[in-house]
């Protein structure tokens, strides 16, 4: 029976098809094939990817559409697709680093989806690999300089500028634009106020940590430490919005890193991602803290200063204090030199200065404080301070008057500079020039003009924008090693008013007189900002 019904079927068929008039009206699709010319690619963050396709279609070109599709993660959630990037036949592509989409290093996907407008069919290519790596990490001095528009992070590869000193010299390299050639063109908004690179001592272990943080009075921007990438903004760096948006300064400190922010002080190791709550909320104390902190972390003995800040309020100096140090950050000592043995003959009170703080920083003699003020009265002048005592009475030293000083008494000067340690390393800079003189127990101010160990005036082309002895709290990656040179490499800008006129100034110090042993030019900048190490 079974035999039979298989027979029957098949006669059906047969005889179906065979009665087929072809009354069907077949249409042959239009076909399209892409080639590539390569199966993988290599690229920089920051640099463009180019590939030209070769596309052979029946289909007419007004009814194709074109997009380049990377594969990547969806926002925040967990399943991954592809994305189009670009539109159009050919690519030129700038691959940028993304949170999501090309959140690294590393090796990624990428196809062409070509799509008949007519029909909705797609068309994909194979897909290819591309890997992308941020940009050969360069240690040396990061340059923060623009227009007074925008402003531009450069970098100068030299000898003098590394971490620890090479055992032989190479051509220094010199990168005036290198954020914004990273960053597609794009330059930071505003005139360039600081800069400054997150490193700490452990920070090595935690590198993607680590960012170079540049402020303007526009904005603050975060910069990958490797590729100098855009990586953010200066609320990045904070916890749940917990901060004011106020950038004022970081201070780096060993194993950790300060934030000051609208009066607030926050602080967090090199494991920590973000700043939480703050260490110090100006508003539930009665100190408002100049951002300017100077740590004194080669104290070891409890109940000694352990740094010293400006209360803006009361106009006097304030000490941390405590074995915790900056780590507690809520034991204060007002150095009110009135009250307590030793008060009658102090010759000023650094707790009622009645002037405000100009600049201050180690300098003199071993562990004194030089800090510059001005009164009321418009006047400058100058105090010295022992940092090593345990008493307040005990801190003040000396008060240098500075209004015979003709530069000074015309607010003339633009930038202070003091060597640790070393009482002939005190400078000042004008527009025209650079000063040094030296604090000797109280005794008057005499500047002379920079000058070389040969006697020598050290001359500068252009105008003077900064000035600044180094002194960066950051670290070798391999052996904790400090910067060779810091304390006696000092940075001068000028600029001559044109576009690629600003010169950096590379000098070394003589700590024992003060003076110069030699000069480095590197140019190709706008007006210098500010300069710091950076390295990582």
């Amino acid at each position: 029976m079974s035999r039979l019904y298989i027979i029957f079927l098949t006669l059906f068929l047969l005889y179906g098809c065979y009665d087929d008039k072809g009354n069907y009206d077949y249409k042959t699709l239009d076909s399209l094939s892409i080639t590539l010319p390569s199966k993988t690619y290599s690229c920089l963050f920051g640099e463009k990817l180019q590939i030209s396709p070769t596309i052979e279609t029946t289909i007419p070109e007004t009814d194709l559409i074109y997009e380049w599709e990377f594969y990547g993660k969806d926002g925040d959630n967990y399943w991954s697709r592809y994305f189009p990037v670009y539109r159009g036949k050919e690519l030129d592509y700038t691959c940028l680093y993304n949170d999501t989409l090309l959140p690294g290093e590393g090796t990624y996907s990428l196809r062409l989806n070509v799509t008949q407008n007519s029909t909705g069919r797609h068309f994909y290519s194979e897909t290819i690999s591309v890997k992308l790596d941020f940009q050969l990490s360069h240690i040396g001095a990061m340059i923060l300089h623009g227009d007074g528009i925008s402003s531009d992070i450069g970098i100068v590869v030299a000898d003098e500028f590394q971490i620890v000193k090479p055992e032989s010299s190479a051509a220094p390299e010199v990168y005036p634009h290198f954020y914004s050639n990273a960053n597609a063109g794009e330059k930071i908004d505003g005139r360039g106020q600081w800069i400054i690179q997150n490193c700490t001592k452990s920070s090595y272990r935690y590198p993607e940590n680590i960012f170079v943080i540049a402020v303007t009075d526009k904005e603050a921007v975060l910069a990958h430490s490797k590729s100098l990438l855009n990586n953010g903004s200066w609320n990045d760096l904070f916890n749940g919005g917990l901060n004011q948006g106020k950038p004022e300064n970081v201070v780096i400190n060993s194993m950790s890193f300060m934030a000051f922010d609208g009066g607030d002080v926050f602080k967090k190791t090199s494991t920590e991602v973000l700043f939480a709550v703050p260490l110090y909320a100006a508003a539930d104390h009665e100190y408002d803290f100049d951002p300017r902190i100077l740590p004194f972390s080669h104290h070891t003995y409890r109940d000694i200063l352990r740094a010293l800040l400006f209360d803006r309020a009361k106009r006097g100096f304030v000490a941390v204090i405590g074995s915790a140090g900056l780590n507690s950050f809520n034991k204060f000592l007002a150095l009110d030199a009135t009250v307590g043995a030793g008060s009658v003959n102090a010759p000023f009170n650094p707790g009622d200065m009645k002037a405000d703080l100009v600049h201050m920083d180690l300098g003199g003699l071993g562990d004194h404080v030089l800090a510059v003020m001005k009164n009321d009265d418009g006047e400058y002048f100058m105090v010295e301070m022992d940092v090593s005592v345990k008493t307040a009475p005990e801190t003040p030293k000396f008060k240098y008057d500075l209004m015979h000083v003709e530069d000074v008494k015309n607010n003339r000067v633009i930038d202070w500079a003091f060597g640790s340690t070393f009482m002939n390393m005190c400078y000042f800079a004008t527009p025209e020039g650079v000063y040094r003189f030296t604090v000797d127990n109280g005794k008057t101010i005499q500047p002379e003009p920079l000058m070389t160990a040969n006697n020598a005036k050290v001359q500068f082309d252009g105008n003077i924008t900064m000035m600044k002895i180094l002194k960066p709290d950051i670290f070798s990656g391999n052996n904790n090693d400090v910067y060779y040179k810091s304390n006696v490499e000092m940075v001068v800008g000028t600029y001559g008013g044109t576009s690629g006129s600003g010169i950096l100034y590379s000098i070394e110090l003589d700590p024992l007189s003060g003076r110069v042993l030699s000069v480095q030019e590197y140019t190709g900048f706008d007006e210098i900002y500010d300069v710091n190490i950076k390295g990582y």
